[in-house]
């Protein structure tokens, strides 16, 4: 071979090379072009509408917040269409239909969050909840008992479990759960005001005012923690103290007649009769129908010898509520009084007729006066108006006991009963 034939047989290899690996390149670049489209195709557009649906998620949240239901759950739906796989867009679904009260979708929905994130503990505690709401308590203790396998640590789904407990009136159990909330974060103050009004509930007024004080030292804010210490305080005869926690509450936003009645009740016990009576007249500028602030009003007038006001104020009370014993039985002293012999004896015989029934209720209002959502205690409250005959009353009771807890089948067959009843007759 010539060295002229060896250079050009050099020179054409070159170029073979050349072209070989410029169309290896063309060859790179289009499936490059290609894998780069895949790659759009499959995970670009996905993140943009899995962005797009968190948008919708929070905007539903938001709605929610602000009781706009239908339209959280339109934002929540269309999250969904954008990514069947939001945890977060299935669970604020589930919860929107249960604010709408629709418990089978709200059940659906949330079941189907938890198949998407089994271990997802505050789509456990939304279901419970709407177990609860349902009247499906075995199911809801089932769930709260679930999610705390899956976080036996966790303060707030504790604190949540307590409040089911206290929801359905095991105060006991309830009890329990706050404690370990504590245990776990000593500075959810929400845990140290529940363990208290179950403490109240339980008939342990002590450690209750102690556990209201711990709450309130950990959020100085909070006007009904104020209010409920107030009346632990009074309960125990500590009236000056009880009086300081009353105007706490009322300068934390909580002014409302029963701040003003019971802060009347403290003074009275100081025997400030005058500031007292300064109170029942601002719970009666602000309900007419208190019966209460009436008759302690009667009473201060009896203290003035001014039996005419006494008198007033005594028909007052009578007037809002006929079965308001001490009423009678005060007016009925009042009578003696003044001479008039038949209308005293008249309303002693009203007042011994009703002093038991009274009593029982007067005992399941103390419960209420602390835990006015209480389903259980209005169910109880209706009972006793029920076996008094005051059917209009345990009516209402009822009713109240189904407005906090629309699935109590409990109260859902005693108001059933008592309408019947009273249609019957």
């Amino acid at each position: 071979m010539s060295p002229s034939r060896s250079k050009n047989g050099k020179n054409d290899d070159s170029i073979r090379r050349y072209k070989t690996l410029r169309r290896g390149a063309i060859a790179a670049a289009i499936l490059l072009l290609i894998g780069g489209a895949a790659i759009y195709t499959y995970w670009l557009v996905p993140i943009r509408e899995q962005a797009g649906a968190r948008v919708l998620v929070e905007k539903g949240n938001a709605l929610l917040q602000a009781g706009q239901t239908m339209k959280a759950i339109d934002h929540y739906s269309r999250a969904i269409q954008l990514d069947a796989t939001s945890v977060l867009a299935h669970n604020g679904l589930g919860m929107a239909y249960r604010g709408a009260g629709d418990f089978p979708r709200a059940e659906r929905y949330l079941r189907r969050a938890i198949s998407l994130d089994s271990g997802a503990v505050e789509t456990y505690n939304n279901l419970a909840i709407v177990y609860a709401e349902g009247g499906r308590l075995r199911e809801a203790e089932a769930t709260y008992r679930k999610a705390l396998t899956i976080d036996s640590t966790s303060a707030v789904m504790r604190f949540n479990v307590g409040a089911f407990y206290a929801q359905v009136g095991s105060y006991a159990a309830a009890a329990e759960h706050y404690k370990r909330a504590i245990e776990l974060r000593h500075d959810l103050y929400q845990a140290h005001n529940n363990l208290a009004l179950a403490y109240i509930a339980l008939g342990n007024t002590g450690d209750a005012v102690t556990e209201f004080q711990t709450s309130i030292r950990l959020n100085p804010r909070q006007g009904r923690a104020y209010y409920n210490l107030g009346l632990a305080l009074e309960e125990q005869g500590n009236y000056e103290t009880a009086v300081a926690h009353y105007r706490k509450a009322l300068g934390n936003g909580l002014d409302n007649p029963d701040v003003h009645y019971h802060l009347g009740l403290a003074l009275e016990g100081l025997r400030q009769q005058m500031q007292a009576k300064a109170q029942y007249e601002r719970v009666l500028s602000l309900d007419s129908a208190h019966k209460e602030a009436h008759y302690r009003l009667g009473l201060i007038a009896v203290g003035q010898a001014n039996f005419k006001d006494a008198e007033e104020f005594f028909t007052a009370a009578i007037d809002i509520d006929p079965q308001y014993a001490d009423a009678h039985y005060n007016l009925a002293r009042l009578f003696m009084k003044q001479g008039s012999r038949d209308a005293a004896t008249r309303e002693m015989e009203l007042f011994r007729s009703m002093s038991a029934y009274n009593r029982e209720v007067e005992s399941i209002e103390r419960i209420l006066l602390y835990l006015p959502r209480d389903s259980k205690a209005h169910l109880q409250l209706g009972q006793i108006h029920e076996k008094y005959q005051q059917h209009d009353r345990a009516i209402a009771s009822y009713r109240m006991a189904l407005s906090i807890r629309p699935g109590f089948q409990a109260a859902r067959q005693a108001l059933s009963a008592v309408l019947e009843m009273s249609e019957s007759r």
